[in-house]
């Protein structure tokens, strides 16, 4: 997703039914029950961290729960068309070890990293031939985060299927029908380049179940998505950096499939990985449908993979048809509360931890931090991990956190657009939460847990920075005060837990 995305093929029909700027009312979120056993169901086999009972947890058995970002990288998202032909789009940030560190002090601890089929596997040759020195990169990327205490999903990548017809996505000799005109930039009519007959027809042709291109097409992807999970992962060599630094692998972004389709497709493709291998958690999103409807499909049987993360895109009131300026700053927490509870909703049905894998606003809106604030209000109450859109970002608006000097190629930190992410985070959670909650009128931060006599690990809270939320904290456990101090990265360990219900606190004075 970008910020440009604002039309799709599909949408059009149902555009007139989408609510951008309805009120509906949610009956309160699952929160309240959360403390209740989860089920009888064993973490899986899966690492570095695993699943259990719709949430992820880690070794020591407490739930995670990740606030990260998406982050084009240079050398990682491959939108150069060659020499002689105008780029789409101003050079790509190159995203290293300091940016890194400093998402973690902001209190981003996961990094959704977008690659592309195109940079993989950039020939048509047989047999198959992938780019060593691009998956060398992602992994040298991959290993950078990780040494900052960033975790990594990695996106396997498009918008409007490929760059030589749209944005970024598939190789050139993998558009069935070949392209009538490839095109170049500048990229400044990406909704218009999402609607082609071009891209729409790349679309049908790789996602058909009936025609002989699309089960070959699907079936070169899941090789070239398989390699990357061979390139990443952990062997005892310790040959493959990084490897245990990858949460897992995101299969599609936002596809323009229909729901059966998709989910044939989810289940060969990530069968693959999952052969690549057999320890990698696998991403999969809803259709792309989704980001204007704000709701998708309530399966009835999962996926048969195991280890799944569900993770669509909440974009309320951004993308919504036929949502004006106006219409975008008329949320509230009730109209922003629908994508989540669905979200959350969509997730149980496919027993899977809820990561929205995509989530962003306009930060020159006047409501900006509102929209921020709340939309983490209700990542809260749902016990929904996220992934913001972007880091930085010199095109398309320019959302991300940074401004870009387009003569010297630097980037400035916007204070007013970190400012907006400054609370404390949920990190990992000794025991099953029964309510998150953050106030921030009083700077009070709340996690009700249901402690397990084998989870001893501590509790870990993100504080933020004390330039955007000046504070001296104190923690206390079922209202006795603790002695504890943040490490240098601002994460807080609290020993507050065993069998029967506790209540945390983090105050800030």
């Amino acid at each position: 997703m970008t910020a440009a995305n604002a039309l799709l093929p599909l949408l059009v029909v149902i555009a007139a039914t989408v609510a951008g700027c309805s009120s509906d009312a949610a009956p309160a979120s699952p929160n309240a029950d959360a403390g209740a056993p989860p089920c009888t169901e064993a973490a899986g086999p899966f690492a570095p961290l695993s699943t259990r009972c719709g949430q992820f947890v880690d070794r020591e058995g407490r739930v995670i729960v990740f606030r990260g970002i998406n982050a084009r990288v240079r050398g990682a998202f491959d939108a150069d068309l060659g020499a002689g032909k105008v780029p789409l789009m101003p050079p790509i940030p190159d995203v290293g070890e300091a940016d890194f560190a400093r998402m973690r002090q902001i209190g981003f601890d996961l990094l959704r990293l977008p690659i592309n089929w195109s940079a993989i596997e950039p020939e048509d040759v047989d047999p198959p031939r992938y780019d060593a020195a691009y998956l060398d990169r992602v992994a040298a990327i991959v290993a950078a985060a990780k040494k900052q205490g960033v975790m990594v999903l990695v996106d396997l990548h498009q918008d409007a299927y490929s760059k030589w017809i749209g944005q970024d996505g598939a190789p050139l000799w993998a558009i069935v029908p070949p392209p009538e005109k490839i095109l170049e930039g500048p990229l400044d009519d990406l909704g218009d380049r999402r609607l082609s007959k071009q891209v729409t027809a790349a679309f049908s042709t790789f996602f058909s179940r009936t025609s002989k291109d699309g089960p070959r097409l699907r079936a070169r992807f899941a090789a070239a998505v398989a390699k990357v999970a061979e390139r990443l992962r952990d062997d005892d060599s310790g040959a493959a950096p990084g490897g245990d630094g990858v949460l897992a692998i995101e299969l599609f972004n936002e596809p323009q499939a229909t729901d059966a389709g998709l989910r044939a497709f989810d289940e060969e493709v990530g069968a693959a990985v999952r052969k690549a291998d057999p320890k990698r958690m696998i991403a999969f999103e809803p259709p792309v449908t989704r980001n204007f409807t704000d709701s998708s499909l309530i399966t009835d049987t999962p996926l048969s993979l195991g280890g799944t993360i569900y993770a669509p895109h909440v974009y309320t009131n951004v993308f919504s048809m036929g949502c004006d300026d106006a219409c975008r700053n008329s949320f509230s927490l009730d109209t922003l509360r629908r994508s989540n509870e669905n979200a959350r909703d969509e997730a149980d049905a496919w027993r899977s931890p809820l990561l929205i894998s995509e989530i962003g606003f306009g930060p020159d809106s006047t409501r900006f931090a509102d929209w921020v604030a709340l939309q983490y209000q209700l990542q809260d109450e749902y016990l929904a991990s996220s992934a913001w859109w972007v880091w930085k970002e010199n095109s398309e608006g320019s959302w991300g956190l940074f401004d870009w000097n387009a003569s010297t190629d630097s980037w400035t930190e916007r204070p007013k657009v970190r400012k907006a992410f400054a609370r404390p985070q949920p990190r990992a959670v000794g025991g099953w939460p029964k309510q998150v909650r953050w106030d921030a009128p009083t700077k009070r931060f709340e996690i009700v847990l249901r402690g397990d006599a084998a989870v001893t690990a501590p509790t870990i809270v993100h504080l933020p920075l004390a330039e955007d939320l000046p504070a001296a904290w104190k923690a206390s456990c079922d209202g006795k005060l603790l002695t504890a101090t943040p490490d240098a990265r601002g994460d807080l360990a609290i020993a507050c837990g065993g069998v029967g219900e506790h209540r945390i606190l983090v105050e800030g004075t």
